[in-house]
């Protein structure tokens, strides 16, 4: 059976419907808002490697030295539950009221973090430099709050690629935060992270190891053991170890990741906003039990396995039907005992290279659309140009011949006036030693039809390609146990090296990682 072999559920109006998939009932929502970009993208994006990124941006909101006093709590909280858009409001809006000190320096950095995980970066620069300069002017600021601010900028140097001063601003703001006397421990966590991340992605495994398993300690100490935070540092570990060659340490961390996280049955719960370090993520880390790889045809296919549901995927940057677009190919089966909730939110593409941006994800009846209307301007300019066509008839006549010779050519009596522009007017002719030879031109009726022909041919395919579109679509449905699903996702771009895709099942997302695509 193909990828896309079975029949795929499609998802063109808002309405409730249902549909029968393998003795499955599958029953449509609205489609949802889409995630954004996390601290997780930008590390992978930033890196030129292809190691794996687990990190989740984390933020109690409850540290005044963090907070500002409090003044950042209500954006730093949104943030913590990923609702990056309600974070910039909350922190736009009560800076219209709060004015000086360490208060607006905090909300100033909640705001630049919420503009960060949306992919907003182009003022990002102008507003550091407005922090750092109030940082300079402000007495008594807290050194959990200046180790945010450099947290935060070493992101934005690395994203502007100079990996090696995001590395020093990444060990300043750590030894900010660990000199504070209350420190932000889940603020420390993501700067440790972020900076073992840069160490990796230089080759500085050994010190990245002891960073890593620094984390690790702190979240246990923190969450607990047996938490999702551990877990994803865990598969941190564990896939440094299969990079650096150490595969029964990367298969004990994943292992014992892969517990904790099908423990929470994530998958088969109903989404619920939930805090970022309790946030499920299913990634595809190479060496990992539950994933594997395949590639036919040029294609490659990532397959990730948890709590039962298998969730499939290949990204394609070229075809037929996607035009300057992106084509996600998805595939679901649900083994499991319960019925899960697919794309219960939007899926994402975030694109890493060249440049860090989310692609937008192009709805399959506009797709449908703009294929169909490109289709039918081409078939038009084919009718067109062969309404034209024409054909020569050479004539050899003794003496001057019977017509006369209007301007532009000889018009023969059996065609009536035609001039340069009409049917019977030759375009050569010569006329000496008696003979004379005509060229005339007159309609190719051959010539007309296997034009129109053409341009029915080019309607017809893309009025076939469209329909393919319309009918492959992949939306927000529920699968029943031992039901499949398989559709298609479609993205504004197509130029690009290497990106993420997530797909949202229950409570749970599956991320895969594609490169190479050009």
């Amino acid at each position: 059976m193909g990828f896309l072999d079975t029949r795929p559920i499609k998802t063109g109006s808002l309405k409730l419907l249902a549909i029968s998939v393998f003795s499955s009932v599958a029953v449509f929502y609205p489609v949802a808002m889409a995630q954004q970009v996390t601290p997780s993208d930008l590390e992978a994006g930033a890196s030129s490697t292809d190691s794996q990124a687990v990190f989740q941006r984390q933020s109690t909101g409850s540290n005044p030295g963090t907070t500002g006093g409090g003044s950042a709590t209500d954006s730093d909280n949104a943030i913590e539950v990923g609702d990056y858009a309600r974070a910039e409001a909350v922190a736009a809006e009560r800076l219209k009221t709060v004015q000086g000190g360490v208060a607006e320096i905090a909300l100033r950095l909640s705001l630049i973090e919420a503009k960060m995980w949306q992919g907003k970066f182009q003022t990002l620069p102008k507003e550091l430099k407005i922090v750092s300069s109030m940082l300079n002017k402000t007495p008594n600021v807290s050194p959990n709050l200046m180790a945010r601010y450099l947290d935060d900028q070493s992101w934005m140097t690395q994203i502007g690629g100079d990996a090696v001063k995001a590395e020093v601003q990444a060990r300043e703001a750590i030894a900010n935060w660990k000199k504070a006397e209350q420190t932000d421990i889940s603020f420390l966590c993501g700067g440790i992270d972020h900076l073992a991340h840069l160490l990796e992605d230089r080759g500085a495994f050994a010190e990245a190891t002891k960073w890593y398993q620094e984390s690790l300690a702190l979240h246990a100490k923190a969450q607990g053991p047996r938490s999702v935070a551990c877990a994803n540092q865990m598969e941190r570990i564990g896939a440094l170890a299969f990079r650096n060659g150490d595969p029964a340490l990367a298969q004990k961390m994943y292992a014992d990741a892969l517990a904790i996280k099908e423990g929470t049955r994530a998958v088969l719960q109903q989404f619920a906003p939930q805090k970022a370090e309790d946030a499920v993520f299913y990634r595809f880390l190479p060496g990992a039990p539950n994933v594997s790889r395949e590639t036919a045809d040029g294609v490659t296919r990532e397959k990730i396995t948890a709590n039962g549901v298998t969730v499939e995927a290949a990204l394609l940057t070229k075809g037929a039907d996607v035009l300057k677009n992106s084509k996600a190919m998805v595939r679901i089966t649900n083994n499991g005992d319960s019925p899960i909730s697919v794309l219960p939110q939007g899926p994402d593409l975030i694109i890493l290279k060249p440049r860090i941006q989310l692609a937008k994800q192009v709805q399959g009846e506009t797709l449908a659309q703009t294929i169909e209307k490109k289709g039918e301007s081409k078939a038009k300019w084919i009718r067109f140009w062969g309404s034209q066509a024409t054909t020569t008839s050479t004539t050899n006549v003794i003496g001057n011949g019977a017509g006369f010779f209007p301007y532009g050519g000889y018009m023969s009596p059996n065609f009536g006036y035609g001039g340069p522009m009409g049917y019977g007017g030759n375009s050569w002719y010569n006329n000496s030693g008696g003979m004379t030879t005509m060229m005339t031109s007159m309609p190719d009726f051959q010539a007309r039809e296997r034009a129109y022909q053409r341009a029915q041919a080019v309607s017809d395919q893309t009025q076939r390609q469209a329909a393919d579109v319309r009918d492959s679509e992949l939306g927000p449905t529920t699968l029943n146990p031992m039901g499949r699903i398989v559709g298609c996702l479609f993205y504004d771009q197509n130029n690009f090296d290497e990106a993420t895709l997530r797909i949202p099942i229950g409570k749970a997302v599956f991320e895969f990682r594609f490169d190479h695509l050009r």
